[in-house]
């Protein structure tokens, strides 16, 4: 469905902004305002609107809420779903993501094809991986038989992280450009987050204990993982 013209000239202000953004409570106020107006126009793309608002605010139970409403009221709408897959990835909800993806019209559509990718590399699905990207998954392949990892260790490493990380309901993901390389005999895998580099560092102290309570310090000493701040502003 196409958007109106309220909402279209809200949504490429709202598409401007770098997911690195955090917005003020200024501009989250000025904004959900102009949500409320669309609302009026058409309540579907408005609550869609308030999602995207919520995201960007670091809001997930809000964002959640916001999508629902628009889905129940607009079953079906593309713009809707897409619109919020990419703030579920934004979120790390990369299994919700892949249920809602599915497999059609996947590699048809570049922008889910890249939403689905995240997905796979995220949460280490790498037969269906290969799919998309052989090389990729040979060179996480490579990467772990040279450090003698198990797949299935390193696996529910991650998947201990990405848990900690979905508590914290903070947009965060995988960088994959610079993840899964070996340097010095040790395993890097970066993320990104919404936040600060004291909240990073909360964070890894957290993800440190867990892994030692797990007994997972085996994997930490091979495998690590590096949590950038995104600009705040």
């Amino acid at each position: 469905m196409k958007a109106q013209p309220l909402t279209t000239e809200l949504l490429d202000e709202l598409s401007g902004f770098d997911q690195s953004v955090l917005l003020s409570e200024f501009k989250q106020r000025r904004y959900l305002f102009e949500c409320d107006k669309a609302i009026r126009v058409d309540p579907a793309e408005g609550y869609m609107c308030k999602g995207i608002v919520y995201a960007l605010s670091n809001d997930f139970d809000r964002m959640y809420e916001s999508f629902q409403i628009a889905m129940r009221l607009a079953p079906g709408d593309d713009l809707i779903k897409t619109n919020f897959i990419a703030s579920m990835g934004n979120f790390g909800r990369f299994e919700e993501m892949k249920e809602m993806l599915g497999t059609q019209t996947i590699i048809e559509d570049s922008i889910k094809l890249h939403t689905f990718f995240r997905a796979l590399i995220s949460t280490l699905e790498l037969e269906a991986l290969k799919e998309i990207n052989s090389d990729y998954v040979n060179t996480v392949e490579k990467a772990l038989s040279s450090l003698n990892l198990e797949f299935k260790d390193v696996k529910s490493y991650i998947f201990l992280f990405n848990n900690l990380m979905y508590q914290k309901k903070l947009r965060f993901g995988m960088v994959p450009s610079i993840s899964w390389l070996v340097e010095d005999d040790d395993l890097f895998v970066y993320y990104d987050f919404v936040g600060t580099a004291n909240q990073s560092m909360e964070i890894m102290d957290e993800f440190d204990k867990l892994v030692i309570n797990l007994g997972l310090k085996q994997i930490a000493r091979k495998l690590t993982i590096v949590l950038l701040p995104l600009s705040v502003c």
